[in-house]
């Protein structure tokens, strides 16, 4: 049903007008007449009506001022002009008002019939086409979860353009809009479940959504989707283009959630995919952090947070064995549990003793290509320009099932060894690296472990291990000698005031830096100064540990 206004100042030609539309049009439920413009505005504003037919010359506010009154408002109905005047100027005017039409006086009712037809067909046409509109939105509220959820899996597994990217995004309703883009995977053990009726990967992925507000600071938004019945995958968006922040924050919060769920006593495996400025950026993050949470997993690295910089060497190798024994004992060489493979081996042999005579030669062929495929890995991701050498024509001609395997026992040490070499290569490498950043920040007292594992894109725990395997100190020892040494440095061959030596050491308290200098040295520092300007040798200061 639809309502209408009749506005003009003949009371007379208002009524009759009205008494024949309420005749011929049962869709008209509601007419009201008005006697001028400020009376008709008045009770569009009460009634909100559909049609509005007014005269143009009215007292107080003519016909054309209160279309213009109506438009400035905001509304819009559909607006018929009716005068006596024959002046094409009023006609467009009207128009150019945007009224829909515009009739002379004196009014025929076929005409008058024939255009209020045409106004309710326009309406019941716009009426139906909001109706298609509202059940379109309807249906896509509806499906909007399981269309987010194919963008997502479209957007970790197919290459898109940014601008694509962007605009799937906001068809979806997701904002996407950031500086800073990285993915997180983490994976349930399988047959994990809170009780026979749900699957706890679901229940986990309630439960980020919920934490994730709490956890993370409010300029990183978070996406969480379960790709399967054990993985669940974070997307993060962050507003800043800092990218070591970016990883810093990312492996604190994730660690505190790994940490609560873990404590229900399940099996929780997480990785997190390298840091970028581009949202193209979230698909290769999502496959790093796949494969680092696949090497984790084989390293059983429980409630940790698995960084794909900390498992570059692993990530190059691919072995490709069908059964589930194989596979573990090439993975447990790949990823370097070297606790494992001796027990495996034996596993394996095991398996192969009742072969032992009638397949003697399967086996040895069987073995040798393992031994192949774990050589080739190892050409991959090592140097092998060392002494390195491999003679497979030994396990070839080996005439006793013992002998080749006691050359396969042999061969798999031996590879071993190298990967050992060359994770304490890489963890030199990084310690000094490390022990660089920590020189260049010596006078900053807010420096910390974290800071040298953000720089480095490892976690805080995987330096402090390496650091302390390769210096026999821990970082703070070996931080607090190094601010030392510099101070004893400045002391001696600087005027430096201690307050300013204080300060470029990292201390921001006098009194407090005092303190741990004697503590280090057992003098003060203005003993230190005193005796090296006499030229008095102070016992305990040892001249190798003065930086000139």
């Amino acid at each position: 049903m639809y309502s209408m206004i009749i506005a003009d100042d003949d009371v007379a030609t208002c009524e009759r007008i009205r008494n024949f539309l309420i005749k011929n049009f049962e869709e008209l439920d509601n007419i009201w007449i008005a006697t001028n413009g400020l009376e008709a505005f008045s009770l569009y504003e009460q009634h909100h009506p559909n049609i509005v037919l007014t005269d143009i010359a009215m007292p107080l506010c003519d016909g054309l001022e209160l279309t213009e009154k109506l438009h400035q408002s905001g509304y819009t109905p559909k607006i018929v002009i009716i005068s006596a005047h024959r002046n094409f100027n009023y006609a467009q005017n009207a128009l150019r008002l945007g009224v829909e039409d515009y009739l002379s006086k004196p009014i025929l009712p076929a005409k008058l019939k024939e255009l209020i037809s045409k106004l309710i067909d326009s309406l019941n046409k716009n009426k139906q086409f909001l109706l298609n509109i509202n059940n379109l939105m309807d249906k896509h509220q509806k499906n909007l979860p399981v269309l987010r959820e194919r963008f997502f899996y479209s957007l970790i597994n197919e290459c898109f353009e940014e601008e694509r990217i962007m605009e799937r995004a906001r068809m979806v309703d997701i904002d996407l809009n950031g500086a800073a883009y990285t993915t997180a995977v983490i994976r349930v053990e399988a047959g994990a479940v809170i009780n026979t009726k749900h699957n706890f990967v679901d229940i986990l992925s309630d439960y980020i959504a919920e934490v994730s507000d709490i956890l993370f600071p409010n300029d990183i938004k978070i996406f969480n989707i379960v790709i399967n019945s054990t993985d669940i995958v974070l997307i993060a968006v962050y507003s800043d283009s800092n990218l070591t922040a970016f990883f810093r924050i990312m492996n604190t919060v994730l660690s505190k959630m790994v940490q609560s769920i873990g404590k229900y006593s399940f099996s929780i495996y997480a990785a997190l995919g390298k840091q970028y400025h581009s949202v193209i950026g979230i698909r290769d993050s999502y496959k790093e952090a796949m494969k680092a949470l696949n090497c984790g997993q084989q390293a059983n690295h429980i409630g940790k947070i698995i960084n794909y910089e900390e498992t570059l060497p692993s990530q190059k190798i691919e072995f490709k064995v069908n059964n589930a024994l194989e596979t573990n004992l090439l993975q447990s060489v790949k990823y370097k549990n070297y606790d494992q493979y001796v027990k495996l081996i034996d596993q394996l042999v095991d398996k192969m003793m009742p072969y032992r005579s009638t397949k003697f030669n399967h086996i040895k062929t069987y073995l040798l290509e393992l031994s192949v495929i774990i050589f080739w890995e190892l050409q991959k991701c090592t140097d092998l320009n060392t002494g390195f050498e491999v003679n497979f024509n030994s396990l070839l001609q080996s005439e006793a099932f013992e002998q080749s395997i006691d050359w396969f026992k042999d061969y798999i040490s031996r590879v071993i060894e190298i990967y050992k070499n060359q994770n304490e290569e890489k963890g030199n490498a990084l310690v000094n690296k490390g022990k660089h950043i920590i020189q260049s920040n010596l006078h900053n007292p807010d420096f910390s472990i974290d800071d040298v594992a953000s720089e480095l894109y490892i976690s805080s725990n995987y330096f402090r291990q390496i650091f302390k395997q390769q210096t026999n100190e821990s970082f703070v020892e070996y931080l607090t000698r190094m601010r030392m040494q510099k101070a004893i440095s400045l002391l001696i061959n600087s005027e430096a005031k201690i307050q300013d030596i204080a300060e470029l050491t990292g201390f921001s308290n006098q009194r407090y830096f005092s303190v741990c200098f004697k503590n280090h040295y057992g003098y003060t520092p203005s003993e230190v100064r005193k005796n090296f300007l006499n030229d008095l040798d102070l016992p305990n200061i040892d001249d190798k540990q003065i930086i000139k």
